[in-house]
């Protein structure tokens, strides 16, 4: 079965929704499971797959929870760090970026202890890792740079500066560009993409999109924004960066994620998943737990 699994920071819980290309010709059916190894509140924030085990970072209890996703119980609960707030995986370690002691701590998988923590810049906030050039691109949201770390030996090797606040990395499906959110959160003007060149650091452009843009998902012709304080999608034609428009979803769009032709975006203020076919412009309203926040697939 193929399912959409989700953190939600505000009900300390993991929803797990049961997912089709046909875009619920059967119905959707959805569990919740509540992190209870440690003293709430947790707020898992982020979540990555290593095989069969689920890893999240909880904001809230300086900790990650590592979920078997067979049984989809929660196993164990380890102290990694002040506020956590986003993790990746690459080989038998996990990166994470713990944002009050403005480091991105590597946590052993296999000895089950933390290796090393980097200094990086200002509160850290997402972590992007393009494996095939061993490179770990970290958002300082405060210090309005991208930290780029060398992941054969562990050091920063170059800053980006960027506009405010930056959110979101992505590389690009060609490994060719890096996309940075620079949400100018708390202002009241629109926040902006800025795509860089991943092997010269080169800026190419700089796509205005709406307010607080905190999410990226790259498709094959489209990129799509989750515009966290307008409640709308920017829709980006990627060989025209000028093409752009505007869908309207409401609430807080927190996260994106796509399944066959079907797009999955966190509802952060309303608890719920907007599930929007895109072939045929049909949404559909999953309701999970309290503030769902990043998103995989299962």
């Amino acid at each position: 079965m193929n399912s959409l699994i989700v953190c939600n920071t505000g009900s300390d819980s993991i929803s797990k929704v049961s997912i089709d290309e046909d875009f619920g010709k059967e119905e959707l059916v959805t569990e919740e499971m509540f992190l209870r190894k440690i003293d709430k509140p947790l707020g898992p924030s982020s979540i990555c797959l290593n095989d069969n085990i689920a890893y999240t970072a909880n904001s809230y209890s300086n900790s990650i929870s590592l979920i078997n996703m067979n049984t989809f119980k929660e196993e164990n609960s380890i102290y990694v760090g002040a506020h956590p707030n986003d993790l990746a995986i690459d080989k038998n370690y996990l990166y994470i970026a713990c944002s009050e002691s403005n480091s991105v701590v590597i946590y052993d998988i296999k000895e089950k202890k933390i290796a090393l923590d980097i200094a990086v810049n200002s509160w850290p906030h997402n972590i992007e890792i393009c494996k095939s050039l061993n490179l770990l691109f970290v958002s300082n949201f405060q210090s309005n740079n991208v930290s780029i770390i060398d992941v054969t030996t562990n050091k920063v090797i170059k800053e980006l500066s960027t506009l405010e606040y930056p959110t979101k990395l992505k590389v690009s499906n060609d490994k060719k560009l890096l996309y940075v959110c620079e949400s100018c959160m708390g202002d009241d003007k629109d926040g902006y993409i800025e795509v860089f060149n991943i092997k010269t650091f080169e800026s190419l452009n700089r796509i205005k999109v709406g307010k607080s843009p905190v999410d990226i998902l790259e498709d094959e012709e489209i990129i799509y924004i989750c515009n966290f304080g307008d409640g709308t999608l920017t829709i980006i034609d990627k060989n025209n960066y000028n093409k752009c428009r505007k869908m309207t979803l409401g609430g807080m769009p927190k996260s994106i994620i796509k399944f066959g032709k079907i797009a999955f975006v966190s509802d952060y203020l309303n608890g719920r998943v907007i599930c929007i076919n895109l072939n045929e412009n049909k949404i559909k309203v999953i309701t999970v737990g309290k503030e769902p926040n990043a998103m995989t697939l299962y």
